[in-house]
């Protein structure tokens, strides 16, 4: 069964969409296959269409930091744009620009009748009495999924309304090796509970103490009843009304359904032997319910790239030729640069980078783009600086009106539970990644083909922004004066212990950053402004949160910068948000943000929490006063703390200006 819905393709690779997330459409909730199982990246790697020149991304700097992780690496090619077609919204205007996706969750129950069962076996009841032998019709009449009960008796009764949509179950199965299952609602009616006293999970040996007996019987029919008199798990029950079901029609409620595991496996290497944790046992990945909609279901890792002028070393056609003489041809680099008469080490660094590109140091050479270089006054990036003495006032040393920027966005994994760093991912294979425990989070590709996949999907967003950069100095004497201070030293401390103990699993370049108390205090200053700045924007200019993002600049020594952008085709015209660069607007802005940012209206609890949100790597920090919606932070709303900026005694606004 299939049938045509239309995205917008930028969706496609944001912080709650692309590979293996949950889109929720006016069809039901869809979860989106590996890119290589799309329609469209089928067609190329059969050969059956040629990528044109105007789909493939052209970005050397970003293919080169990809080209470690992923070797065999040829080419970036564009997210296809699935517009529907004008006379007829059903069809798509290509059929060859085609995202595959299929239902899930696959349980689905009537909410007329209330009969509870998986989409197969729906779908096989749609095709029985639904009197067409046309297979297309079917399918069409079947999306979004109806009940077969309901319309057959609609039919026999003649009764005007023949179709009930079917609503699929909240709830799913994810693991911390990012996979994803229905739950088996089968075995739900036959279940054995534990003991009242005893424990529902065995942490040392992950197993669940609810036994699954199996199906109730052979020719189940349940149902899924929920009672409005009841709000929690309790109020849901499944029963079987099968009248020769040994369970005769005991209903079975979800209550305590969160606290289980319902399915653990081993972890197996390629070579399919069983791996061990640090502790010599054996590792198991336990599966657990959630909420489709939960945030935990879905953390993509997706690699920004702000483009520079570039100078390509070689020429298209020799990129080419010394791709099929190494990957195909098997020739070494000595004979591919003697043939192409082009130095080795050009086309060593062009096919196998030998080093890794850290994401500070790939955001180091922006940073000193936008600080030292002129700008290059191209379609691609065009700025301008914001001359104020005003801004000195607040720390900023410098603020740039970008008028143009352009921002490749490509996602090479995702995770489930909890995010991963996205240099941990990219900076070595996790065919053979061995987790530290059980419960250690493991990113999957978005290929099948994993990391030797000769393609990646992105899109290419045109935008403005405004550029600030703050006072490296200041900051850095800020810093020192306030470790002197207890209360200062304590907050970081403890946000720097969270983040020691939270399962946001880091690479260990950021790791040793996160242990460095002048980088995290620089970290927390920087973000939670840039939080508070997207948030006034939206209070006091009307610019809305979701359409703008922030692309950070922070590292140890030298690098303290934001980059505050919005993107063509969100929500506000071109030029809205450059307009309020202007130092006298801008100053406006940033006084109003650091007033709002002294009072929460969750306070006192927001401000004196000793860790909120993931992992517990937020202080004072809640959606009522700097948390912003996931596509606007690029940290998953982490690391961030307004005491750290309006406190009397520490903050940064209120004791350096």
């Amino acid at each position: 069964m299939a049938k045509y819905t239309e995205l917008q393709t930028r969706k496609l690779i944001s912080s709650y969409g692309g590979v293996g997330s949950i889109i929720e459409t006016t069809e039901g909730a869809l979860i989106i296959k590996e890119f290589d199982n799309w329609h469209y990246f089928k067609l190329i790697s059969k050969g059956k269409i040629e990528v044109e020149e105007n789909e493939i991304i052209n970005d050397e700097r970003l293919l080169k930091r990809l080209k470690y992780n992923f070797q065999k690496l040829k080419v970036l090619i564009k997210v296809p744009p699935n517009y529907s077609a004008i006379f007829n919204t059903s069809l798509p205007k290509s059929t060859n620009h085609i995202v595959n996706a299929e239902f899930f969750p696959r349980w689905m129950y009537c909410t007329k009748c209330g009969s509870f069962m998986h989409l197969n076996e729906w779908y096989k009841g749609w095709k029985k009495v639904f009197n067409n032998n046309d297979i297309n019709k079917i399918n069409n009449s079947f999306i979004p999924p109806s009940c077969y009960k309901c319309y057959d008796k609609a039919v026999k009764t003649k009764e005007h309304k023949k179709y009930y949509k079917l609503e699929q179950v909240r709830f799913i199965l994810t693991a911390p090796n990012g996979e994803i299952k229905d739950i088996p609602w089968n075995l739900w009616t036959n279940l054995s509970r534990p003991e009242k006293n005893n424990k529902e999970i065995d942490e040392n040996t992950q197993k669940s103490s609810i036994i699954f007996n199996g199906e109730c019987c052979n020719k189940q029919d349940l149902e899924y009843i929920r009672d409005g008199k009841m709000s929690d798990l309790s109020g849901v029950r499944i029963r079987c009304n099968n009248p020769d079901c040994p369970t005769k029609g005991i209903q079975k409620s979800l209550s305590g359904l969160f606290g289980l595991r319902l399915y653990c496996e081993f972890v197996k290497g390629s070579d399919g032997n069983i791996k061990y944790d640090i502790n010599g046992k054996e590792l198991i990945f336990c599966f657990k319910p959630v909420i489709r909609t939960s945030n935990s279901v879905y953390y993509p890792l997706i690699t920004n790239s702000l483009y520079l002028p570039q100078v390509d070393v070689l020429s298209k056609k020799s990129k080419e030729t010394a791709y099929n003489l190494y990957h195909e041809n098997k020739m070494s680099m000595e004979q591919i640069s003697t043939i192409l008469k082009v130095p080795i080490n050009d086309i060593n660094d062009f096919l196998i980078p030998t080093q890794f590109i850290k994401e500070t140091d790939y955001r180091l050479k922006e940073y000193k783009f936008l600080t030292s270089e002129t700008s290059p006054n191209n379609n691609n990036l065009s700025f301008e600086e914001e001359v104020s003495k005003e801004l000195q006032d607040f720390g900023i040393k410098k603020m740039l009106r970008i008028n143009r920027l352009k921002l490749t966005s490509i996602q090479t994994g995702y995770s489930r539970q909890d995010p991963i760093d996205k240099d941990l991912f990219e900076s070595f294979s996790m065919d053979e990644f061995i987790p530290a425990s059980r419960h250690s989070v493991k990113a999957k590709y978005t290929s099948t083909k994993r990391s030797h996949t000769e393609i990646l999907p992105g899109i290419e967003s045109f935008g403005e922004g405004i550029f600030i950069d703050f006072d490296g100095i200041e900051i850095n004497d800020w810093t020192e004066k306030q470790f002197n201070k207890q209360n200062f030293k304590n907050r970081v401390d403890a946000l720097m212990n969270n983040a020691i103990i939270s399962e946001y699993r880091l690479s260990e370049e950021k790791q040793k950053m996160i242990k460095n108390q002048t980088y995290l205090a620089k970290f927390l200053v920087l973000h939670t402004f840039s939080h508070i700045l997207i948030k006034e924007l939206e209070f006091l200019v009307g610019y809305p949160a979701t359409s703008l993002s922030e692309r950070l600049y922070i590292n140890e020594t030298g690098m303290q910068g934001i980059l505050i952008y919005t993107i063509a085709g969100a929500e506000g015209s071109y030029g809205g948000l450059i307009s309020q660069s202007q130092s006298d607007r801008f100053i406006k802005i940033v006084k109003s943000a650091i007033s709002r940012a002294i009072v929460c209206s969750s306070d006192p609890i927001c401000y004196n929490s000793e860790g909120q949100g993931i992992g517990g790597l937020n202080l004072a920090a809640c959606y009522s006063c700097s948390l912003l919606p996931e596509t606007s932070c690029e940290e998953f709303n982490c690391y961030l703390d307004r005491a750290i900026l309006v406190d009397p005694e520490f903050g940064w606004f209120l004791t350096q200006h």
